[in-house]
């Protein structure tokens, strides 16, 4: 007695090699844009730092070279 499997599907499913294969490329595919992504929000957020802490530092010497002005100023009188 010979046992013989039939199917009626008539679309071929993909083999184990095959589906583990498409699983690695999209964990790839997602891992990639994950990376993407961060180094975009990084840069981002590492610019807008650099411009805040320049913008204090001009805060800071305009406050400096306003109270050194104005102690000329009382220094004259």
């Amino acid at each position: 007695m010979q046992i013989v499997k039939r199917t009626m599907n008539w679309i071929q499913r993909p083999s184990m090699f095959e589906e583990a294969e498409t699983a690695r490329l999209k964990r790839k595919a997602y891992a990639q844009s994950d990376i993407a992504k961060n180094s975009t929000l990084s840069s981002g957020l590492i610019g807008s730092g650099i411009s805040s802490t320049t913008e204090a530092v001009n805060l800071t010497l305009r406050i400096a070279a306003a109270r050194v002005q104005s102690g000329v100023n009382v220094k004259k009188s």
